[in-house]
Protein backbone atom coordinates (compact mmCIF):
# COMPACT_ATOMS: atom_id res chain seq x y z
CA UNK A 1 0.00 0.00 0.00
CA UNK A 2 2.77 2.36 0.86
CA UNK A 3 4.23 1.72 -2.56
CA UNK A 4 1.15 2.44 -4.35
CA UNK A 5 0.55 5.75 -2.55
CA UNK A 6 3.75 6.46 -3.39
CA UNK A 7 3.00 5.90 -6.98
CA UNK A 8 -0.02 7.58 -7.08
CA UNK A 9 1.77 10.87 -5.19
CA UNK A 10 4.48 10.60 -8.26
CA UNK A 11 1.76 10.21 -11.08
CA UNK A 12 -0.12 13.36 -9.38
CA UNK A 13 3.30 15.56 -9.44
CA UNK A 14 4.76 14.51 -12.88
CA UNK A 15 1.60 14.61 -15.05
CA UNK A 16 0.74 18.50 -14.87
CA UNK A 17 4.74 18.67 -15.28
CA UNK A 18 4.77 16.69 -18.21
CA UNK A 19 1.35 18.32 -19.62
CA UNK A 20 3.36 21.45 -19.01
CA UNK A 21 7.01 20.68 -20.74
CA UNK A 22 4.72 18.98 -23.73
CA UNK A 23 2.80 22.54 -24.43
CA UNK A 24 5.57 24.50 -24.05
CA UNK A 25 7.31 22.38 -26.89
CA UNK A 26 4.23 22.45 -29.10
CA UNK A 27 4.16 26.24 -28.59
CA UNK A 28 7.99 26.91 -29.45
CA UNK A 29 7.66 24.38 -32.40
CA UNK A 30 4.66 26.45 -33.77
CA UNK A 31 6.36 29.87 -33.52
CA UNK A 32 9.66 28.15 -35.58
CA UNK A 33 6.97 26.69 -38.58
CA UNK A 34 5.61 30.25 -38.63
CA UNK A 35 9.15 32.07 -38.18
CA UNK A 36 12.20 30.21 -39.43
CA UNK A 37 15.70 32.25 -38.50
CA UNK A 38 17.20 34.14 -40.98
CA UNK A 39 20.94 34.32 -42.03
CA UNK A 40 22.32 36.50 -39.83
CA UNK A 41 25.20 37.43 -42.43
CA UNK A 42 21.73 38.91 -44.96
CA UNK A 43 19.56 39.72 -42.80
CA UNK A 44 21.15 41.77 -40.29
CA UNK A 45 23.77 44.73 -39.25
CA UNK A 46 27.49 44.26 -39.06
CA UNK A 47 27.09 45.85 -35.39
CA UNK A 48 24.13 43.14 -34.93
CA UNK A 49 27.05 40.68 -34.50
CA UNK A 50 30.11 42.36 -33.22
CA UNK A 51 30.25 41.24 -29.29
CA UNK A 52 30.59 44.57 -27.04
CA UNK A 53 34.19 44.01 -25.97
CA UNK A 54 37.48 42.31 -27.27
CA UNK A 55 37.16 39.83 -24.31
CA UNK A 56 33.67 38.26 -25.72
CA UNK A 57 32.52 36.96 -28.61
CA UNK A 58 29.15 36.74 -30.19
CA UNK A 59 27.97 33.07 -29.67
CA UNK A 60 25.04 33.27 -32.05
CA UNK A 61 22.62 35.77 -33.91
CA UNK A 62 18.97 35.10 -34.20
CA UNK A 63 17.14 36.99 -36.81
CA UNK A 64 13.27 36.18 -37.30
CA UNK A 65 10.60 38.22 -39.96
CA UNK A 66 7.02 38.46 -40.60
CA UNK A 67 5.16 40.30 -43.08
CA UNK A 68 2.60 42.79 -42.86
CA UNK A 69 0.77 45.36 -44.83
CA UNK A 70 2.51 48.40 -45.85
CA UNK A 71 -0.73 50.79 -44.78
CA UNK A 72 -0.42 48.91 -41.30
CA UNK A 73 3.11 50.27 -40.53
CA UNK A 74 2.35 53.78 -41.89
CA UNK A 75 -0.74 54.28 -39.88
CA UNK A 76 2.09 53.90 -36.67
CA UNK A 77 4.50 56.18 -38.43
CA UNK A 78 4.65 60.27 -37.30
CA UNK A 79 5.44 61.09 -41.39
CA UNK A 80 3.48 63.83 -41.90
CA UNK A 81 2.23 61.98 -45.50
CA UNK A 82 1.08 58.76 -43.97
CA UNK A 83 1.14 57.47 -47.56
CA UNK A 84 4.96 58.23 -47.38
CA UNK A 85 7.68 55.29 -47.82
CA UNK A 86 10.02 57.46 -45.62
CA UNK A 87 12.55 54.98 -44.14
CA UNK A 88 13.29 56.25 -41.28
CA UNK A 89 10.04 56.84 -40.23
CA UNK A 90 8.61 53.30 -41.20
CA UNK A 91 12.06 51.31 -39.30
CA UNK A 92 11.03 54.31 -36.00
CA UNK A 93 7.37 53.16 -36.20
CA UNK A 94 8.25 49.44 -36.32
CA UNK A 95 11.06 49.97 -32.66
CA UNK A 96 8.45 51.84 -31.21
CA UNK A 97 5.62 49.29 -31.96
CA UNK A 98 8.15 46.38 -30.96
CA UNK A 99 8.68 47.86 -27.29
CA UNK A 100 5.30 49.04 -26.10
CA UNK A 101 3.80 45.90 -27.57
CA UNK A 102 2.23 44.34 -24.60
CA UNK A 103 4.74 41.40 -23.77
CA UNK A 104 7.63 44.11 -23.39
CA UNK A 105 5.58 46.43 -21.68
CA UNK A 106 4.98 44.44 -19.47
CA UNK A 107 7.90 43.07 -19.09
CA UNK A 108 9.42 46.68 -18.27
CA UNK A 109 6.65 47.66 -16.47
CA UNK A 110 7.75 44.93 -13.72
CA UNK A 111 11.49 45.71 -13.78
CA UNK A 112 10.29 49.24 -13.13
CA UNK A 113 7.88 47.80 -10.00
CA UNK A 114 11.51 46.12 -8.51
CA UNK A 115 13.88 49.47 -9.17
CA UNK A 116 11.75 51.84 -8.80
CA UNK A 117 9.05 50.81 -6.63
CA UNK A 118 6.41 52.03 -9.40
CA UNK A 119 4.90 49.72 -11.96
CA UNK A 120 5.46 51.73 -15.09
CA UNK A 121 6.81 50.44 -18.13
CA UNK A 122 9.20 54.11 -18.36
CA UNK A 123 10.74 54.83 -21.92
CA UNK A 124 9.37 53.28 -24.67
CA UNK A 125 10.26 55.15 -27.35
CA UNK A 126 7.94 57.35 -27.39
CA UNK A 127 10.32 60.52 -28.03
CA UNK A 128 12.46 59.16 -29.88
CA UNK A 129 15.78 57.28 -29.75
CA UNK A 130 18.36 60.25 -29.90
CA UNK A 131 20.66 60.58 -26.97
CA UNK A 132 19.03 61.99 -23.37
CA UNK A 133 19.16 65.30 -22.22
CA UNK A 134 22.82 65.04 -20.06
CA UNK A 135 24.02 63.40 -24.12
CA UNK A 136 23.87 59.73 -23.08
CA UNK A 137 22.82 56.62 -25.22
CA UNK A 138 19.15 56.98 -24.38
CA UNK A 139 17.91 54.09 -22.42
CA UNK A 140 15.17 51.91 -22.59
CA UNK A 141 12.58 49.64 -20.87
CA UNK A 142 13.67 51.54 -17.71
CA UNK A 143 17.15 50.73 -17.76
CA UNK A 144 17.12 47.36 -19.97
CA UNK A 145 18.14 48.58 -23.20
CA UNK A 146 20.70 50.97 -24.12
CA UNK A 147 20.28 52.94 -27.84
CA UNK A 148 23.28 51.65 -29.71
CA UNK A 149 22.05 53.14 -32.97
CA UNK A 150 19.03 54.84 -33.97
CA UNK A 151 17.35 54.33 -37.23
CA UNK A 152 18.22 56.68 -39.19
CA UNK A 153 21.83 56.50 -39.10
CA UNK A 154 22.30 53.66 -42.00
CA UNK A 155 18.94 51.84 -42.97
CA UNK A 156 19.75 49.14 -40.72
CA UNK A 157 16.96 50.20 -37.88
CA UNK A 158 17.39 50.33 -34.37
CA UNK A 159 19.97 48.67 -32.74
CA UNK A 160 19.91 48.42 -28.31
CA UNK A 161 22.20 46.29 -26.24
CA UNK A 162 21.67 44.98 -22.80
CA UNK A 163 24.00 43.65 -19.92
CA UNK A 164 23.74 40.84 -17.49
CA UNK A 165 24.65 41.97 -14.03
CA UNK A 166 27.92 40.61 -12.82
CA UNK A 167 27.37 38.72 -10.19
CA UNK A 168 25.31 35.42 -11.52
CA UNK A 169 27.40 35.62 -14.65
CA UNK A 170 30.32 35.45 -12.68
CA UNK A 171 29.12 32.62 -10.18
CA UNK A 172 28.80 30.79 -13.34
CA UNK A 173 32.06 31.45 -14.98
CA UNK A 174 33.30 30.08 -11.75
CA UNK A 175 31.75 26.78 -11.39
CA UNK A 176 32.23 25.83 -15.38
CA UNK A 177 36.16 26.30 -14.49
CA UNK A 178 35.28 23.36 -11.48
CA UNK A 179 33.83 21.19 -14.68
CA UNK A 180 29.58 22.38 -14.87
CA UNK A 181 29.26 22.17 -18.66
CA UNK A 182 27.62 25.54 -19.22
CA UNK A 183 27.95 29.55 -18.68
CA UNK A 184 25.67 32.64 -18.73
CA UNK A 185 25.96 35.37 -21.57
CA UNK A 186 28.11 38.39 -20.75
CA UNK A 187 25.26 40.71 -22.76
CA UNK A 188 23.81 41.19 -26.20
CA UNK A 189 22.32 43.24 -28.92
CA UNK A 190 18.18 43.37 -30.24
CA UNK A 191 17.86 45.13 -33.73
CA UNK A 192 14.72 46.07 -34.62
CA UNK A 193 14.69 46.69 -39.17
CA UNK A 194 11.89 47.36 -41.85
CA UNK A 195 12.39 45.68 -45.27
CA UNK A 196 12.13 48.12 -48.12
CA UNK A 197 8.02 48.17 -49.77
CA UNK A 198 7.44 44.89 -52.02
CA UNK A 199 4.29 44.30 -53.67
CA UNK A 200 2.28 40.82 -53.23
CA UNK A 201 0.16 39.41 -55.48
CA UNK A 202 -3.34 39.89 -54.14
CA UNK A 203 -1.94 41.20 -51.04
CA UNK A 204 -1.14 44.56 -52.28
CA UNK A 205 1.92 46.09 -50.66
CA UNK A 206 3.77 44.97 -47.69
CA UNK A 207 6.85 44.98 -45.83
CA UNK A 208 9.04 42.31 -44.16
CA UNK A 209 9.77 43.61 -40.52
CA UNK A 210 12.42 42.02 -38.29
CA UNK A 211 12.97 41.47 -34.80
CA UNK A 212 16.94 40.57 -34.12
CA UNK A 213 18.80 39.00 -31.09
CA UNK A 214 22.88 37.99 -30.24
CA UNK A 215 24.54 37.48 -27.33
CA UNK A 216 28.00 37.59 -25.85
CA UNK A 217 29.85 35.63 -23.74
CA UNK A 218 33.21 35.95 -22.32
CA UNK A 219 36.06 34.01 -23.95
CA UNK A 220 38.07 31.47 -21.39
CA UNK A 221 41.03 30.43 -23.26
CA UNK A 222 40.98 27.55 -21.32
CA UNK A 223 38.05 26.11 -23.26
CA UNK A 224 39.55 26.12 -26.56
CA UNK A 225 38.53 27.57 -29.91
CA UNK A 226 35.55 29.89 -30.31
CA UNK A 227 32.99 26.55 -30.78
CA UNK A 228 34.17 24.98 -27.96
CA UNK A 229 33.58 27.30 -25.25
CA UNK A 230 30.48 27.07 -22.89
CA UNK A 231 27.29 28.64 -23.51
CA UNK A 232 23.76 27.86 -22.09
CA UNK A 233 22.26 24.50 -22.25
CA UNK A 234 20.38 23.92 -25.69
CA UNK A 235 16.80 24.26 -24.18
CA UNK A 236 17.37 27.39 -22.95
CA UNK A 237 18.80 28.60 -26.16
CA UNK A 238 15.55 27.37 -27.59
CA UNK A 239 13.93 29.00 -24.69
CA UNK A 240 15.39 32.19 -25.67
CA UNK A 241 14.67 32.20 -29.24
CA UNK A 242 11.08 31.09 -28.29
CA UNK A 243 10.62 34.22 -26.65
CA UNK A 244 12.02 36.60 -29.77
CA UNK A 245 9.92 34.98 -31.95
CA UNK A 246 7.26 35.25 -29.37
CA UNK A 247 7.69 39.43 -29.22
CA UNK A 248 7.56 39.45 -32.88
CA UNK A 249 4.45 37.66 -33.38
CA UNK A 250 2.71 39.84 -30.98
CA UNK A 251 4.33 43.13 -31.91
CA UNK A 252 3.91 42.13 -35.87
CA UNK A 253 -0.15 41.37 -34.62
CA UNK A 254 -0.55 44.29 -32.38
CA UNK A 255 0.44 46.64 -35.27
CA UNK A 256 -1.97 45.21 -38.10
CA UNK A 257 -4.50 45.33 -35.70
CA UNK A 258 -4.37 48.95 -35.85
CA UNK A 259 -5.82 48.79 -39.22
CA UNK A 260 -9.75 47.83 -37.37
Amino acid sequence: MPTQRLARAIAYIATPTIATIYGVHLGLAHLETIYPALPPAAAGSEALRTPAKPSQHCAYVDIYAARIPLRALQAQSRCPDPRSNNKTALEEAWARSVLSSQLLRTESSLIGLFTKAHYDPGDLGQDGFSPDAKDRPRALLNGALTVQREPRENGNGLLVSWSMPDAPRLFFERIAAWGYPWRLMSGGRHEMSVSEPFRVQGGGEMVEVRFSAAHDYEVVLVEGALDEQKILPAWAVRLHRGYARLILHLAAREVQGGLG
